[in-house]
């Protein structure tokens, strides 16, 4: 088993130390997780043995950074940043880097719920550190 360094349950498997960024939410819907996530399939590629679950490469944003979906039966989910994003632009604003990956996340999200038939509520934003426990 997988755990952050409180303990808790981790979204990612690693045999070393990963930190990642996570958005934790909900799938908000009366169908049964298991039609969402073939609904999911048919639209991303299932990533077998890297989440405590069901793990969705969403995107690649750069070399070495990628959106991930992870989801569990219980319709528990994240969205999970994989490395380091670094969008090259010639001229940014202060905050540029981060607007340009708000704007990389919404619209990830937006197709994530087309695919998935459901509405997708995240709630919480936090670093994670995935570490190979036991």
């Amino acid at each position: 088993m997988f755990l952050k360094a409180d303990g808790s349950e981790v979204w990612l498997q690693s045999s070393t130390r990963l930190p990642y960024l996570s958005l934790a939410g909900v799938i908000e819907t009366s169908e049964d997780y298991l039609i969402v996530r073939s609904r999911l399939g048919r639209a991303y590629e299932l990533l077998s043995g890297v989440a405590s679950d069901d793990a969705f490469f969403v995107q690649e944003l750069a070399a070495g950074c990628a959106l991930i979906f992870c989801a569990r039966s219980d319709k528990n989910c994240a969205l999970v940043l994989l490395g380091k994003y670094d969008p090259s632009r010639e001229k940014r604003k202060p905050c540029g880097v981060l607007e340009d990956l708000v704007e990389v996340i919404e619209n990830s999200v937006d197709g994530i719920i087309r695919q998935a038939g459901a509405t997708i509520r995240f709630e919480v934003v936090q670093p994670e550190l995935a570490i190979r426990a036991g």
